[in-house]
């Protein structure tokens, strides 16, 4: 498993003002509580306490020290012991009981094996190594996303449609907008935004108030190619039992396993956090007394070598030679605002197509189940919202398409002329309605060709008030059950069509 590592001075391995931490004393059992770490979550606080219970002895050898060696934890947690006065070492036959608190600021989301290094003394041999692993999940950060971060003016909208947006938080270090279109932006005032296609959009916004990024710096892996001169020749011809240590500056911060009885090459997969403005120095080991090979004497060491951190392959240390693995990452900062926001483009209807027919006189088109509205002259026709419409005067005419949603869209106009013949007769010979304005009686004088029209009165927002079929030339409407007020009259049958305003004075 791969560790991120971090890249700077401020933090540390050993935390020396950290708290001390709470022994559970509920446990008994020899081991670690919990044997498993509770998440942490980037940019929140972590503070967790591990309690562990030591074995006295082993194979009838007593224990006589465990030495807290290290803590590899991911970047921004650092670690303290309870025991840190006497260095973090612990003697099992005076209390079996020690702990760890854990704490700070995780930087990287992850899931991590945290090596715990141990070393212990026992009566007869000393320096033996144990790394006890512990599970540890960074989940990644709880942003609080608002959606206060900007505005967009313009929305909802209908297809194509251009947008503004407007950011509510000027003046800050950076900003990055994602549209949702496929455009990004890093201005404060972004361009305006154009959205051919109706849909649903998410707009992101981060502002940030620095541009602080951490480098962050991984040894990840060992791996041993080759070993010489331990001591596996006459005569004893013992396999190796190797193992590494890893010295900051001149302090002792790592020890590997050991892997006894086995000949290279021997890999070790760890995680250390490294810090570039200190030196690191990786010593290779061969054991025999602390691997309780006594009778071959003291472990025997092969060579040093001053880590590079881009890595090497077959780098030679001493009479050995290694392969080492060191990853870097780049951790950006947080934004200090996180916002997002759908914004919905509705789709425009079809564009309608008009025609005329000259012989009845009316424009029409194909009903696809919009709303309509004729124009003539660039002004509504009042109560013209049916897909046909009677031509009674010359002059310029459109219709205009409405959906559900209020997207509008628009036919070519077209120009009928007063001076067709059929047109010209059609004008002189349209119903006569009087008095208007009217009080409580109108009466309505219609030419032959009229006769059986239907007459329609409605309010001016479409509402139809009154309907009637005329049965006579002549027809007298009684207005006591009409409110004063404005009002469309229409009357109109298969091939005509004719529409005035009527005004309905209060009685006096």
């Amino acid at each position: 498993m791969k560790t991120p590592l971090i890249l700077s001075f401020l933090l540390s391995t050993f935390s020396l003002f950290a708290q001390l931490c709470n022994i559970d004393s509920s446990q008994s059992e020899i081991g670690i509580y919990p044997d498993t770490l509770p998440n942490g979550t980037v940019g929140l606080l972590y503070s967790q306490d591990v309690t562990f219970i030591l074995p006295t002895d082993t194979m009838g050898f007593d224990f006589v020290n465990f030495h807290i060696l290290s803590v590899s934890l991911p970047v921004g947690l650092s670690w303290s012991c309870n025991n840190s006065s006497s260095n973090c070492n612990y003697n099992p036959q005076v209390s079996t009981y020690g702990c760890v608190h854990i704490t700070g600021t995780p930087l990287l989301a992850g899931s991590f094996l945290i090596d715990i290094t141990v070393i212990a003394d026992l009566s007869v041999f000393s320096g033996y190594p144990f790394i006890f692993q512990l599970p540890l999940t960074i989940v990644p950060p709880v942003l609080g996303t608002t959606n206060d971060g900007f505005n967009g003016i313009g929305v909802p909208s209908c297809a194509p449609a251009t947008v503004a947006f407007v950011n509510n938080h000027p003046g800050l270090s950076f900003y990055n907008w994602d549209f949702g279109n496929g455009n990004v932006s890093y201005a404060e005032n972004p361009a305006l935004q154009h959205y051919v296609d109706p849909g649903s959009y998410v707009v992101t916004y981060k502002a940030y108030t620095n541009l602080d990024t951490t480098a962050v710096f991984s040894l990840t892996n060992l791996q041993i190619n080759d070993l010489a001169n331990y001591g596996g020749g006459f005569p004893t011809y013992e396999n190796a039992d190797a193992y590494f240590k890893i010295y900051e500056n001149t302090t002792l911060v790592y020890q590997s396993s050991i892997v006894g009885d086995q000949n290279p090459p021997i890999d070790w997969t760890l995680n250390l956090n490294l810090y570039p403005n200190n030196s690191y120095t990786i010593e290779i080991w061969e054991a025999d007394n602390s691997f309780g090979e006594t009778l071959f004497g003291g472990d025997d060491f092969m060579g040093s070598y001053l880590l590079n951190w881009n890595g090497c392959i077959s780098c030679s240390i001493g009479t050995s030679n290694v392969n080492y693995t060191i990853d870097q990452q780049l951790i950006l900062p947080l934004p200090h605002i996180l916002s997002s926001d759908t914004i919905i483009i509705f789709a425009s209807p079809l564009s309608p197509e008009i025609s005329y027919d000259s012989i009845a006189h009316s424009l029409y088109t194909l009903d696809l189940g919009f709303a309509y509205q004729w124009y003539y002259n660039n002004a509504a026709i009042l109560g013209a919202t049916d897909v046909n419409l009677i031509v009674n005067q010359s002059g310029i005419y459109w219709l205009a398409a409405i959906n559900t949603n209020g997207c509008v869209a628009l036919s070519d106009s077209i120009f009928i002329n007063a001076s067709d013949a059929g047109l010209a007769k059609l004008q002189a010979e349209l119903p006569e309605i009087y008095p208007n304005p009217a009080k409580e009686i109108l009466r309505i004088s219609l030419p032959e060709q009229w006769y059986g029209a239907t007459i329609q009165i409605k309010d001016l927002y479409g509402n139809e008030i009154y309907m009637d079929r005329c049965e006579a030339l002549e027809s007298t409407l009684f207005l006591n059950n009409f409110n004063p007020g404005i009002y469309l009259l229409e009357i109109l049958d298969q091939t005509k069509h004719h529409q005035q305003k009527l005004f309905i004075l209060p009685e006096p």
